[in-house]
């Protein structure tokens, strides 16, 4: 890995509340991946194969909706961890990643990864803390749906998302924005241009560009 990458990896929440040897357990086992844009670390059904981390670029995990089109749930940006799960219980991939741009990713393998629990089980309590962080986000974006204005909840992510990302520009199609919401793609773009209009973010085509990052995040909370 590049010197930056542990720190990198030591700004996510969930790596850096690890103990550091435990941090330096998966690290070490570790082997870094590159990818063009486009290529896929796994697809839905497939078998578990580890536990991945994204170092530079962005990589979308992808699932299918109930009509068989492709709905972007989660954008997954530098120091983002992913793939415990299926790491864990052994079932398939319920998503398919894929990287968006150049990206870099750091693959503990899922025999690496049982050698390194086997080593020191902790690391299966650190992995269940990773699942648990998912499911609290998860059970809290369906109680947004229900309760807060699209507006709100597209402040919130937009701003989520882009705090991992050195130059906050999100490589998003607008129709991509409106699976993750569950609305139609007017609905999202009258939303962005509602909060492009003050001033917080800079819309073009497939791409959101995050102008003022604390703004937006203070709307989100308050608003």
């Amino acid at each position: 890995m590049h010197a930056d990458d542990l720190a990198r990896l030591r700004a996510d929440r969930w790596f850096a509340a690890i103990a550091p040897e435990r941090q330096q357990r998966l690290v070490r086992r570790g082997r870094v991946r590159t990818l063009a844009d486009g290529g896929r670390l796994c697809a839905i059904g497939d078998p578990p194969d580890g536990l991945y981390a994204v170092l530079e670029g962005d990589v979308r995990l992808v699932s299918n909706t109930a009509a068989g089109q492709e709905s972007v749930a989660l954008m997954m940006g530098p120091g983002a961890w992913f793939g415990g799960l299926s790491a864990v219980d052994g079932g398939p991939r319920t998503h398919e990643a894929v990287a968006v741009g150049p990206s870099r990713v750091l693959h503990v393998a899922q025999g690496d990864l049982d050698r390194a629990t086997a080593e020191d089980p902790l690391v299966w309590r650190d992995l269940a803390l990773l699942i648990a962080a998912y499911h609290r986000a998860a059970t809290a974006v369906l109680a947004q749906a229900l309760t807060q204005p699209l507006t709100v909840r597209l402040a919130r992510s937009l701003a989520a998302a882009a705090r991992a990302r050195p130059d906050e520009v999100l490589r998003l199609r607008q129709e991509e924005l409106a699976a993750m919401h569950g609305v139609s793609r007017q609905t999202v773009n009258k939303a962005l241009k509602r909060l492009e209009a003050a001033g917080m973010i800079e819309v073009a085509y497939g791409r959101v560009a995050v102008l003022d990052p604390v703004r937006l995040r203070a709307w989100g909370r308050e608003a």
